[in-house]
């Protein structure tokens, strides 16, 4: 069966929560799991929630498997007989099939449904498409990028070589809600240390996001993106969750900003 990264937090949780209700016992259990399993206790007691929680941990593939971009399916399937493909299309089947879809799809966590069309929040930066998300990513990455230049003047020069998205975040940095709220200029310095390649404004933006991402979040906007991308912000957001404070990025008013 899938390990607990591949299972909505809150599930794994409450599964423990519901085979264990000791508080004692649940309290030996450290970090974000075990926190949420004593959160989960009171809940335990509904029959509801157990059989809720007992269906998506025994599923063969996990929920809003559509939403996952493609290329994270296919390294799933990387070394897998073709069978695999046919079972995790199929969600399961009989015992082989279902083994071979959970092995495939086994580091894959449950996708929330795409329902937002712009990001305001985080949970709303789960629920965007991919373009979505990308796009936000690399306009946030080019306000902080535009906020370092145009501290030292040097936005005309950069302009030619990082394109007309920094042009544009230079105008509109300067207006509510983003002027102020972009966060210290020294903390953008840092962040925007970066080789300038395509992904540029996106490890930027990634590293101005990450204390606001939870790891839940965080697996879910990687697999949301192209593999190959979606490991480069997975990784950016975990060290940006890791070494920076809220204080030292931007305020929401200026990531939600139109």
């Amino acid at each position: 069966m899938p390990g607990p990264a591949a299972l909505e937090l809150d599930v794994v949780a409450g599964a423990l929560a519901a085979a264990c209700r000791d508080p004692d016992v649940l309290a030996r259990l450290a970090a974000p799991l075990g926190a949420a399993a004593r959160v989960a206790i009171p809940a335990a007691s509904d029959r509801a929630a157990r059989v809720r929680w007992a269906a998506v941990a025994r599923a063969p593939v996990p929920a809003g498997l559509r939403g996952v971009h493609p290329s994270w399916i296919e390294a799933g399937l990387a070394g897998l007989p073709a069978r695999a493909r046919a079972a995790v299309a199929a969600g399961g089947g009989d015992a082989v099939d279902t083994w071979l879809a959970r092995w495939a799809t086994a580091s894959i966590p449950p996708m929330p449904a795409i329902t937002a069309a712009r990001v305001t929040s985080v949970d709303s930066a789960t629920r965007v498409d991919a373009w979505t998300l990308e796009s936000w990513l690399a306009d946030t990455g080019a306000d902080q990028l535009a906020l370092v230049l145009g501290a030292g003047g040097a936005i005309a020069a950069a302009t030619r070589i990082a394109g007309a998205r920094l042009l544009a975040a230079a105008a509109r940095i300067t207006v509510a809600p983003r002027a102020g709220a972009l966060g210290p200029v020294r903390a953008a310095i840092a962040r925007c240390r970066v080789t300038l390649d395509d992904h540029a404004f996106i490890r930027i933006g990634a590293r101005a996001i990450g204390p606001y991402v939870d790891p839940r979040a965080r697996q879910q906007i990687m697999h949301r993106l192209p593999r190959s991308l979606g490991l480069v912000v997975g990784d950016e957001l975990m060290a940006a969750a890791a070494h920076s404070a809220v204080a030292d990025v931007p305020r929401w008013e200026a990531l939600a900003a139109v």
